[in-house]
């Protein structure tokens, strides 16, 4: 069994070459045909086939070669992608490590130039080291090994890396450190070869044999650092163990034969003993690798040289010990040994050359098809030939059309040209944006729709002013009465005559609210003495109070319309302003100048042609009437700068047409013939680039240098016309700003255009009026059946009890207090506590709510009074009396008060006798110090 390693093939399967390159031919080379190559890719597979095979000869190299320059061909001919996937097994096959199959011609090229490696390391391997001779042989077949290893790692593997790109990872095998291993790998076993070779010889001193074995540890030791740095691991454990054995192994022969020549050349006992020390050591490091796959010749070896090592280091040690007593120097002292190495990487140079393998042209393939690098060449040709078109030809045809209509600060736009030239040489008639304007304001109804529209939101206006001010109020003239909690049942109240009512007349919503307050203060002036302070208590509170929400929405209501009455005041206003010129605008001159009377009148009434027919036109002088200097000096000048664009014009022609031209010379130039006969003559077997061709495209471009000296001189006499524009401009103005009639004609357009803008502004407005209105009625409408509910709630209440029934209440009152004065006075005195009088008698809680007035109270209390109309008082929200009751005193005896109406109380209660009939007198000056009275609006006109 050998006690050297060699590099596993990597295995692959069949592939259907035929088919792929038949359909590579067919999309990519439309110029050729598949069937002109059947002999190419016959031969193709017939050198895959012995190239990949698995058999180890020698003859089998120049197969190899042959297939791997193959492999360089195909490449430079583009064929790297062509459809055709190749499937190789890992060379170190684990369960980390898997089939690798891609599209690539580039892997398996790599594929190729491993599998050469490998063919040399078994030929060292399989060959016998029996001789010198063939020791050489052994020692060339694994330089050759190293130097393809070497050769695929610089030329092949950055290639390959780029080529897979994200398709498929490289094979560990063939990343860069692990055949930078398997390189120093080949070479330690070269060197060993050389040792040996050494070894048998007996010419050899221990000097030189140590000098060999170091630079074999050496090796070993690169190729054991280079594998580390692949992870996960390329190579199996047993050939890390072996190599790391290797190395300690030569580390160990190397100080021993230096130690024999110490002691025979200078007798330095100590100094072996160190070096015997020092290989023991490493001896023993190795073999604690022995037992983990390394072959059992390796580990023979190692193990004799240790018996050696410690037969020496036995005699050394009692010499030294008997009779010279030397010291043994420390391992760091010794002098480190310095290797000699005899092997290099060997690259071929069939690897180098292709023409080496293939011979003569007519062997090589594929030879018909156009190559990579010529198809490249003629890609960047048409790539740069376009773009200089598109820069240098179409660019700046492009920047010259934008000096003439937006550069020089946007030169014929800032002069309005040609459109100002058009304005001078019409004789008459109008501009056509004009009668646009005016054919959309009479199809939009012209000034009577606007009009109508005017009238319609002043309408609108005056009738939601109506709203606010007029609300329908049902008066009744009927006797009033008050309002008190706890009274009798509401059964004899007067009845209302509610039809008499619905056919009251109208009055003002203000007037409605100070009638209603005249009727309240009517009410209170007929209340006996203390009768308003119980209704204020009872919870009717007077109307100033009761009204304020409502009075504060109508004044908020009123505030509104005023300020849309003032916004259509100046509408009418503005409308009015404008009204003759839209009327002028919406005049149709074209239909009056072309129709007679006779037919004018079957037009609808809908056209305004009510005034003459060249109403419009008149009213817009014209410049053909003017014989003004000045005017004939306008028109030279006119005609001098149409000329001159009509030179623009001509110029802009000239350039498309260059540019056309330069397109279609593009279009039928053909760099490829020229390509092809250049690639032709340089050496058969370079790799073509694109590089190569650059002074021949730079030929080919400056057949189209005179598109771009024709822009160029187009690009001066445009620059000279627009000068010239511009200052003949400039004349042309000047004359033009002392001519009267033109400056009249601009007013009058001017006037007419604005016109049209106030138009469409006054019919937005309108419009919006319009909207405005009719939206705020439903709120005045709102406003006005809210103000009705709150009045005929207020006559309800009022109404409920009549005059007489409340003197009678008012009267028991009085009695029933006085009595309970009487009572309270009499227990006091017997106490001798002083007694206070309340100021009006108590009422129940069950009779008073505490309420604020608003709104929602009156909207409620309405409600309440619809559903209970036979008891109002019970359901009158009643805001917080304005006096706290009183509290009665301790020693104060139950006093008087009246039970609930619905009580059962009433049949059996001592009410005092009836009031008197006639009314106690009272001052006007009391009456209104007891009363809270509300200022109507009309009285305080009237002040």
């Amino acid at each position: 069994m050998p006690n050297q390693l060699s590099i596993p093939f990597k295995q692959t399967l069949p592939v259907q070459i035929k088919e792929a390159v038949q359909s590579y031919i067919e999309f990519n080379h439309s110029e050729s045909h598949p069937d002109a190559f059947r002999w190419d890719i016959s031969r193709w597979e017939e050198l895959r086939k012995d190239g990949v095979g698995g058999y180890v000869h020698v003859n089998r190299v120049d197969a190899t070669l042959l297939c791997c320059q193959f492999r360089v061909i195909t490449c430079m001919t583009n064929m790297i992608q062509i459809g055709l996937t190749v499937i190789y097994e890992p060379a170190f096959p684990s369960l980390m490590r898997r089939v690798c199959s891609v599209e690539d011609l580039t892997f398996e090229r790599a594929c190729v130039l491993f599998n050469l490696a490998a063919l040399y390391s078994q030929l060292g391997t399989a060959a016998g080291r029996s001789t010198t001779e063939s020791i050489k042989i052994v020692a060339a077949h694994f330089q050759n090994a190293a130097g393809v290893l070497q050769y695929l790692s610089k030329e092949v593997i950055s290639t390959l890396a780029s080529s897979l790109g994200q398709a498929a990872p490289v094979p560990s095998e063939l990343l860069e450190p692990s055949l930078k291993s398997l390189e120093y790998l080949m070479l330690a076993q070269a060197q060993e070869c050389y040792w040996q070779k050494a070894s048998m010889e007996e010419n050899y001193k221990d000097g030189t044999l140590a000098k060999l074995a170091k630079q074999v540890a050496v090796h070993y030791e690169s190729a054991i650092s280079a594998a580390a740095t692949v992870s996960p691991s390329s190579f199996p454990q047993e050939w890390v163990n072996h190599l790391t054995l290797k190395k300690h192994h030569f580390e160990g022969v190397a100080q021993y034969r230096q130690s024999r020549i110490v002691l025979i050349n200078h007798a330095r006992y100590g100094v072996e003993l160190g070096r015997l020390r020092i290989a023991q050591n490493e001896v023993k490091q190795g073999l604690e690798r022995a037992s983990k796959g390394v072959a059992k010749a390796v580990i023979d070896d190692v193990k004799s040289l240790a018996k050696a090592l410690e037969a020496n280091f036995s005699r050394a040690q009692k010499d030294n010990d008997l009779i010279y007593h030397q010291n043994v120097p420390p391992e760091s002292t010794i002098e480190p040994i310095t290797g000699v190495n005899m092997v290099n990487s060997v690259i071929d140079n069939k690897l180098k050359d292709p023409s080496l393998v293939i011979g003569n042209t007519d062997n090589a393939l594929f030879t018909g098809l156009v190559s990579h690098g010529v198809r490249m060449a003629i890609g960047v040709y048409i790539d740069r030939r376009d773009n200089w078109i598109k820069e240098e030809v179409e660019g700046i045809v492009k920047q010259m059309d934008a000096d003439v209509t937006s550069g020089r600060n946007r030169l014929l736009q800032r002069l309005n040209l040609p459109g100002s030239l058009d304005a001078l040489d019409k004789p008459a008639g109008l501009p056509s944006s004009l009668l646009r304007r005016s054919e959309e304001i009479r199809s939009m109804g012209g000034t009577d729709a606007l009009q109508a529209l005017v009238d319609e939101v002043q309408t609108l206006g005056r009738s939601a002013s109506g709203i606010l001010e007029e609300v329908g109020l049902f008066v009744s003239r009927c006797p009033f009465s008050t309002l008190a909690a706890g009274l009798y049942s509401a059964r004899e109240t007067l009845r209302v005559d509610l039809q008499r009512l619905r056919l009251a007349s109208r009055i003002k919503a203000f007037d409605i609210l100070d009638n209603e307050a005249s009727e309240d203060e009517t009410f209170f002036a007929q209340l006996p003495e203390d009768g308003a302070q119980i209704a204020t208590q009872s919870g009717y509170f007077a109307s100033h109070i009761a009204n304020k929400s409502l009075t504060a929405k109508a004044d908020s209501y009123r505030q509104i319309l005023d300020n849309a009455a003032s916004s259509d005041a100046t509408v009418r206003n503005k409308w009015e302003e404008w009204e003759e010129n839209v009327t002028v605008l919406c005049s149709n001159p074209v239909c009056s100048r072309l129709l007679g009377d006779g037919v004018r009148m079957l037009i609808p009434a809908r056209l305004p042609l009510s005034f003459p027919q060249d109403e419009m036109e008149s009213m817009v002088p014209s410049h053909a009437t003017s014989q003004s200097t000045q005017s004939a000096q306008a028109h030279t000048y006119a005609r001098a700068i149409r000329a001159a664009l009509e030179d623009l014009d001509d110029l802009r022609n000239t350039r498309a047409r260059c540019v056309e031209s330069a397109r279609q010379r593009a279009g039928t130039d053909d760099i490829k013939p020229r390509i092809v006969r250049e690639a032709a003559g340089l050496a058969r077997w370079i790799e073509v680039k694109p590089a190569m061709f650059e002074s021949t495209m730079e030929e080919e471009l400056g057949k189209f240098d005179r598109y771009k000296e024709s822009v160029e001189e187009g690009r001066t006499k445009q620059e000279e016309l627009l000068i010239k524009v511009e200052q003949l401009n400039q004349l042309l103005i000047q004359s033009r700003t002392d001519d009267p009639v033109l400056k009249q004609r601009e007013a009058a357009l001017q006037s007419l255009d604005l016109a049209y803008h106030r138009y469409l502004e006054v019919l937005s407005n309108v419009t919006e009026g319009s909207k405005f209105y009719t939206d705020f009625s439903a709120h005045l409408n709102a406003f006005q059946d809210e103000c009705a509910r709150w009045s005929e709630l207020r006559h309800r209440q009022r109404g409920h009890y009549s005059y007489r029934e409340l003197l009678e209440l008012l009267n028991q009152l009085a009695r029933a207090t006085k009595k309970s004065k009487s009572k309270l006075r009499a227990d006091a005195g017997d106490k001798g506590e002083p007694i206070e009088s309340p100021p009006y008698p108590a009422v129940s809680s069950q009779q008073i709510t505490s309420t604020q007035p608003g709104s929602e109270v009156i909207e409620q209390s309405s409600q309440k009074a619809l559903e209970h109309p036979a008891s109002p008082i019970a359901t009158l929200s009643r805001p917080v009396s304005p006096h706290p009751p009183p509290v009665a005193l301790q020693s104060t005896p139950k006093g008087f008060a009246l039970p609930a109406p619905n009580s059962s109380e009433w049949e059996a209660v001592d009410l005092p006798p009836p009031p008197s009939a006639r009314k106690s007198a009272r001052s006007k000056a009391a009456e209104e110090a007891s009363t809270p009275r509300r200022k109507t609006r009309s009285k305080t006109v009237a002040e």
